[in-house]
């Protein structure tokens, strides 16, 4: 029984020192297999696509101009479908 609880003081005690230990070292650097998710900059420009409603970066967007107003679209079947509707309506 005494080497039972010593053999489990033991584990416990290298238990401790190597969480200790980990919390001390800087995190490990990703792999290359993994690919980094690419971070858009925060002050970028969101315009909301009026046909579907999805938001999505300026610069990614489609422009239109349609009765004076510029619009922008997530896809060109969203722009295609938006125009069409709007031009049947008028």
């Amino acid at each position: 029984m005494g080497t039972l609880l010593r053999l489990l003081l033991f584990a416990l005690a290298l238990y401790l020192i190597v969480s200790g230990l980990r919390r001390l070292l800087p995190p490990p650097a990703p792999r290359g297999g993994k690919r980094e998710k690419r971070q858009e900059p925060l002050d970028e420009l969101m315009v909301q696509d009026p046909q579907c409603g999805r938001f999505v970066p300026m610069r990614e967007a489609l422009p239109a101009s349609l009765h004076g107003r510029q619009l922008y679209f997530c896809s060109q079947s969203c722009r295609d479908l938006y125009l069409r509707t709007a031009l049947r309506e008028h």
